[in-house]
């Protein structure tokens, strides 16, 4: 079942939202009463580097606030001088929450570095057994955070999960140098040495989330998953000879995406609207928004692109391992498609008979004006010494 409620799809920006500031909400109460209670502990025992973990927990809820906030205005809907949404604020937000992180650190150290010389920390091993109990509560907040970035794919909530997984570790690290310097007493200077240390990792960390944060902004190339899924909406309508120049710009959770796809230049501008509007319902439905089409008129024999297309029609069929030697012939009564398909050895002559059918009559809906002509060939599974090239590799 999960530790997660289940709101709906993720990909409504609304959806999203909610998911986002459930996170934020169980962060700051979470890092409310760690702050709290690590403050207290450390002006209690007078340890610097319980009091430098303290104020970095300080940022911890600034960072919470601030997620809350950005998945508030995030959530709104598009308007006249936010076009595409207002999904980019989780990153602009995120650079300034960054920025507060690296001036925490490097108070902790300014502060931990005027101690060096006299460190007065009076702890026993309780304030070790508190220290590991803020510990498991950071543990949680970190599972939390990385089950809620997993789900809505947010940037900013995975760094957070980081983030509280950061605080884990340095918190262990204090917890174990309290425990020497109640136990070892002369290595009293180990507590503002550690604060040092935990402020150039907060410091660290900052700069990394500037980084990122940046990088989301100035725009990233769409992985090829991405590309592949917007292009196979095009190409199974039929009537689509080619898709390409796909673009794809991303503002949060909404997608900006535009495309041109080519059609055979005797198409009407009626069927070719309607082809268009066919690729923009699959797009639409993959990834809630409405992309943008172009149709580009080709000849109505660009073999090259109708070949591509054939291709592509045949290596889909489970069992085929390549196409090759295709080619296409113009014929009084229609075009002949002649190739040779590579399939498995292991596939038996009723199998193969079955799909040169499926294929045949694949193409023909494709093409109803194409008739192909498929050559089998068993694959023998030597490919070093197999003179055709593979887009498949099978076991054998």
């Amino acid at each position: 079942m999960g530790i997660l409620p289940n709101y709906g799809d993720t990909r409504d920006p609304k959806v999203r939202a909610r998911y986002g500031k459930l996170e934020a909400y169980i962060g700051l109460g979470g890092n409310s009463v760690v702050f709290i209670g690590k403050l207290l502990l450390g002006l209690m025992v007078s340890s610097m580097a319980i009091l430098g973990d303290s104020l970095n927990h300080l940022t911890d809820i600034v960072v919470s606030a601030v997620i809350l906030y950005s998945f508030w205005i995030s959530a709104k809907p598009a308007d006249e001088h936010h076009p595409y949404g207002h999904g980019r604020a989780e990153s602009i937000l995120a650079v300034a929450v960054s920025s507060l992180v690296i001036s925490m650190g490097i108070l902790v150290i300014r502060e931990a570095a005027s101690n060096l010389n006299n460190p007065n920390i009076s702890a026993d091993m309780s304030t070790v057994g508190w220290m590991l109990a803020f510990t498991g509560i950071k543990v949680f907040l970190a599972i939390f955070a990385f089950s809620i970035a997993r789900k809505i794919n947010s940037k900013a909530i995975k760094a957070d999960a980081w983030n509280h997984l950061s605080d884990v570790l340095i918190s262990i690290v204090v917890a174990v140098g309290v425990a020497i310097t109640v136990l070892f007493p002369n290595y009293r200077v180990l507590d503002p040495i550690l604060a040092i240390g935990i402020g150039a990792f907060v410091i660290g960390i900052g700069i990394k989330l500037v980084y990122d944060s940046a990088h989301s902004l100035m725009g990233t190339a769409p992985d090829q998953a991405t590309l592949k899924e917007v292009e196979k909406c095009a190409r199974k309508v039929p009537g689509v000879l080619d898709a390409h120049r796909i673009e794809i710009h991303e503002y949060g959770t909404f997608k900006s995406i535009s495309m041109h796809i080519h059609v055979s230049e005797s198409m009407g501008a009626g069927e070719a609207h309607a082809i268009a509007d066919q690729v923009e319902k699959c797009v639409q439905e993959k990834f809630m928004t409405r992309p943008m089409v172009h149709i580009d008129p080709v000849k109505s024999h660009c073999d090259e692109c109708e070949l591509e297309v054939i291709r592509d029609i045949a290596k889909n069929f489970p069992g085929v391992v390549s196409v090759h030697k295709a080619s296409m012939q113009h014929a009084r009564d229609g075009v002949i498609v002649d190739m040779h398909v590579l399939i498995d050895g292991k596939t038996s002559i009723e199998e193969g008979h079955a799909l040169v059918h499926d294929i045949m009559a694949e193409v023909a809906r494709k093409f109803p004006n194409h008739r192909a002509d498929i050559h089998l060939e068993p694959c023998s599974g030597d490919c070093p010494a197999c003179k055709e090239e593979c887009e498949k590799k099978v076991e054998l």
